[in-house]
């Protein structure tokens, strides 16, 4: 029998401790003292029992011998042509390409059969409990002492020029944009995609900080930000600003940037350098993790992005703007001229906007 190092693990430290994560498994194992010789010693495949060869010691040999049989059992150590073992080959040639990082969060978010799942009416009763010891994060980043620039209400009549069905037949990305200004109505209009619904229609949501807008999002939580870059925005200085979407208004917070900056930040595209304003969408981990405090719901906050671009890209599509969207992007620039700490709040997207070539709407 061969044995070798999984290539469905990783290591870590946690207080002290050395852990081997195996995200096939869903298992995450305590290594014993001197177990890093082990996998050293197996990092190709071996017998089990030449790791007696790692050491002259007889104690020490035995040590050895009593973890590496250990390792097989808890698979840390794979047997050679066990079903394990191609399973993983099955994965590296699969997942090779995007590197362990992403295959390790794709397994390890990954329900098992014997995965738990709680009623949702247990959920709202525990969180009704949980919220009287440990209130949850505001579902909106509100602008605090700092004046938001109101923004115009949008006309309903500006989104019904066309149907649902042909805006959704007609949506397209589309990278040219006139030099004409973004009105600062139809930005507006676009930003109510992110606007909640007021606390008081829904009993629950000053307890447990669930609201609703007009795009999905898993368990009410809401938990992307959106910021804007007005670079040409009819009424409005070229800037950064926050979405405050309790008030419906932007709050400066100043980082003008020039052309080649925006294109440098957008990941060397081009196109993105005459855009009338940039949405960009950032994730506030907390309002979820308070919610659903297991590794899984990292998916929804990229699902959340997805449901609310969409929703965005619609409503371009109905003001008969040019949009797109793009995930190439430089983060730590953008957390820098936003002041995101990326611990706490994530940049995931963005949405490049402005007015058709031929029209100035």
């Amino acid at each position: 029998m061969l044995v070798r190092v999984s290539s469905c693990g990783t290591l870590y430290w946690s207080e002290g401790e050395l852990i081997w994560d195996d995200h096939l498994g869903h298992r995450q194992l305590k290594l014993a003292e001197g177990t890093e010789r082990v996998l050293r010693w197996f990092g190709s495949w071996r017998e089990p029992e030449s790791v007696r060869d790692a050491d002259e010691d007889p104690g020490t040999r035995e040590s050895l011998v009593r973890v590496t049989r250990a390792m097989i059992r808890y698979e840390v150590l794979v047997v050679k042509d066990s079903s394990r073992q191609r399973r993983e080959e099955e994965i590296l040639r699969d997942w090779g390409p995007w590197g362990a990082s992403a295959r390790a969060f794709h397994f390890g978010t990954r329900s098992l059969r014997e995965t738990e799942f709680t009623t949702s009416e247990t959920t709202a009763k525990t969180l009704l409990e949980k919220a009287k010891a440990s209130p949850p994060p505001s579902p909106v980043r509100p602008s605090g002492d700092y004046e938001a620039i109101p923004l115009p209400e949008p006309p309903a009549e500006s989104l019904n020029t066309i149907g649902l069905g042909d805006a959704l037949h007609r949506r397209r990305s589309v990278r040219e944009f006139g030099e004409e200004p973004l009105r600062l109505r139809a930005l507006s209009t676009l930003l109510t995609a992110a606007r909640p619904t007021r606390p008081e229609t829904h009993p629950d949501i000053p307890a447990t900080g669930n609201v609703f807008k007009t795009s999905p999002s898993g368990g009410a939580r809401h938990p992307t930000e959106v910021y804007v870059y007005a670079r040409n925005v009819e009424g409005l200085e070229c800037g950064f600003y926050h979405y405050d979407a309790f008030r419906h208004g932007l709050t400066p917070l100043g980082g003008k940037i020039d052309d080649d900056e925006l294109i440098a930040l957008a990941g060397d595209q081009e196109w993105t350098g005459n855009a009338g304003a940039l949405l960009i969408y950032t994730s506030v981990i907390e309002r979820n993790q308070w919610k659903y405090p297991v590794s899984r719901t990292y998916r929804i906050l990229l699902m959340d992005v997805g449901h609310l671009s969409q929703t965005v890209y619609l409503l371009a599509t109905a003001l008969g703007l040019n949009i797109t969207f793009t995930a190439a992007l430089r983060d730590e620039m953008i957390e820098e001229l936003l002041g995101c700490d990326p611990a706490n709040e994530l940049v995931l997207g963005m949405s490049v906007l402005g007015t058709a070539l031929s029209s100035s709407a």
